[in-house]
């Protein structure tokens, strides 16, 4: 029977990089009226239907997020800052509730607030998406759908019996989101999200379009 030989050193490199691969997570956070309703939400969602995945956190609407080395984020973060200064402040308005097959109940976005969520986001891909497809191949998402998840990962009984009793109530809110906050995560432990980075949206002129303009 032939041995096996493991190479020590190659281990050493995995476990390496293991150590400093994050979980990246770009978002906006809720104003402190919304966080509470839609929090106020998620614990009758525990409550009543035994839903625990998401019960605990603090209501936000996802971006992107994404696996890659902590060595690689810069390119990224400077690609999501330069997007930030460009975008001016806008509100978000929240309208209903709705559900995906794959177990998630959410808060919807109204359409224009959808489309000003897409926009910004459609940016934010322009600028990273080839750093990522070489750094990130695989473990990176931009968010295609905007919302903010109620409950996930939920079973077949769970999602009817919310759907029941969720799918036609009225809920509408809004708030204004000023900044994108960067956080991450070790996937190691299973440890928690830490803030790393908070991005104003400043609404500047692009510069390139100023000097363009600046011409005729």
């Amino acid at each position: 029977m032939k041995s096996i030989h493991f190479n020590n050193n190659d281990l050493s490199t995995i476990r390496n990089i293991r150590e400093h691969l994050y979980d990246y997570l770009l978002v906006f956070s809720c104003d402190p009226v919304t966080e509470a309703a839609i929090g106020s939400i998620k614990q009758y969602f525990q409550k009543a239907y035994g839903c625990e995945q998401a019960a605990h956190l603090r209501p936000h609407l996802t971006l992107f997020n994404c696996i890659i080395h902590e060595h690689k984020i810069e390119r990224v973060v400077q690609g999501f800052e330069k997007v930030a200064r460009h975008t001016a402040p806008f509100r978000i308005k929240l309208d209903g509730f709705n559900r995906y097959e794959g177990g998630t109940f959410y808060v919807d976005l109204e359409e224009n607030s959808s489309k000003d969520v897409a926009g910004l986001v459609k940016g934010l891909k322009s600028e990273t998406f080839d750093h990522l497809t070489k750094w990130a191949s695989g473990e990176f998402r931009f968010c295609s759908d905007p919302h903010i998840t109620v409950a996930r990962q939920m079973t077949p009984e769970q999602v009817n019996s919310a759907a029941k009793e969720w799918t036609y109530k009225k809920f509408s809110s809004s708030f204004r989101v000023t900044e994108m906050i960067l956080l991450k995560r070790s996937l190691l432990n299973g440890s928690k999200c830490q803030e790393i980075a908070r991005m104003p949206l400043l609404g500047l002129p692009d510069k390139a379009l100023f000097v363009q303009g600046s011409l005729f």
